[in-house]
């Protein structure tokens, strides 16, 4: 069997988001057994970034190049899994594997500029169209796919995510390493997923400052990644004169990451919408404690591992990080709660199960 796999979105600086499920599944695929051939297919922007164009060193994966100059490509194939929302305008008979990670700007149509969501709701509808099966990641996302774009049930098959295996409670001394270079010597609560919108940065403050006089002295709250929310959630600290409690760190360094969440009070994800929601499986993974929101693919994804609020209810939100801050029996259950749930999600478990839809498909 000979299967295409778009992996231009694992040529960027930054593996972040769909980058890491491209480069995580390509990795399992490779240590499984079997006489399969993989294409691994990089649009020309790739080529922006050529030193970080990457295949596992396994003579089954090739490189090619993602272009419709390159039709040759299409009919040595049995599949093509399309891994990015978005896929191929050519593709001969190939069988397609679309991807719909989430469909968030059609779900919620506030979200983005007129023309983003224009451009990314045509890429939605066209893997609605053309796609033989759609994978998804959350029984939640897959009922929103069915709804909202009328894709038969049957066709869309739901792959839960899994954190990448340093993912694991990290050592002390490491915890304490990357504390000190991150100058994060007092207790904190980590709010991780980034500043952009859906992930509710400007919530999650109001809320911190709202439990603020309920809370330890010596608490700090620390938001990691960047986004489009960065400048209004500076402008909300120094006018609400959190300076010297709040720390943003932007964007930290996958090796610094599981070691963060580690040495956390707990993990803070207020979240919007999710598609599935993989911060809040990697903070159960490294045995934080969660308080995370209970809408969309959350409760599904967190099960009673967590702490769910409603991520619009800022009262209900600041109640939540006094609860958990003021509690250590309640942050001890979650943690052991959350080590335990995570078990279910596992890299290994996503490439048999891709790789049984490329059987199934070819």
């Amino acid at each position: 069997m000979k299967i295409g796999i778009d992996a231009t979105l694992a040529a960027r600086p930054r593996i972040v988001g769909i980058s890491r499920f491209v480069v995580n599944l390509v990795a399992r695929l490779a240590e499984m057994p079997g006489d399969e051939e993989y294409y691994l297919c990089y649009r020309p922007r790739a080529l922006r970034y050529p030193r970080l164009i990457w295949r596992p060193r396994d003579s089954r994966f090739r490189i090619r190049l993602l272009t419709p100059l390159n039709p040759g490509l299409f009919r040595r194939l049995d599949v093509y899994h399309a891994t990015d929302n978005r896929l191929p305008r050519y593709h001969g008979r190939v069988p397609l594997l679309g991807s719909l990670h989430d469909i968030v700007y059609l779900s919620q149509p506030q979200m983005g500029s007129t023309r983003t969501r224009t451009r990314w709701q045509a890429r939605y509808r066209d893997v609605a169209a053309r796609a033989q099966l759609i994978m998804t990641l959350s029984e939640f996302s897959k009922s929103e796919i069915v709804r909202l774009l009328g894709v038969p049930p049957q066709r869309v098959r739901v792959v839960p995510l899994a954190p990448s295996s340093s993912y694991v409670p990290q050592p002390p001394q490491v915890v304490a390493e990357v504390r000190r270079r991150y100058g994060l010597q007092q207790p904190y609560i980590l709010f991780g997923g980034g500043l952009g919108r859906r992930k509710n940065p400007l919530g999650a403050l109001h809320a911190f400052a709202r439990a603020l006089p309920r809370l330890p002295a010596d608490l700090r709250f620390t938001l990691a990644g960047s986004g489009d929310l960065e400048a209004q959630a500076r402008e909300f600290i120094r006018a609400a004169n959190l300076t010297d409690r709040v720390t943003l760190l932007g964007f930290v360094p996958e090796a610094d990451n599981p070691a963060l969440i580690t040495g956390s009070l707990f993990y803070f994800f207020p979240s919007l919408l999710e598609g599935f929601g993989l911060p809040a499986v990697e903070a159960m993974a490294c045995g934080a404690p969660l308080l995370a929101s209970g809408t969309t693919s959350l409760p599904e994804v967190c099960g009673d591992a967590a702490l769910l609020v409603d991520p619009l209810d800022e009262a209900q939100l600041a109640d939540g990080l006094v609860e958990l801050a003021l509690d250590p029996s309640l942050r001890a259950t979650l943690a052991q709660r959350g080590l335990r749930h995570v078990q279910q999600f596992t890299w290994q478990r996503v490439a048999e199960t891709i790789r049984r839809l490329y059987q199934e498909l070819a």
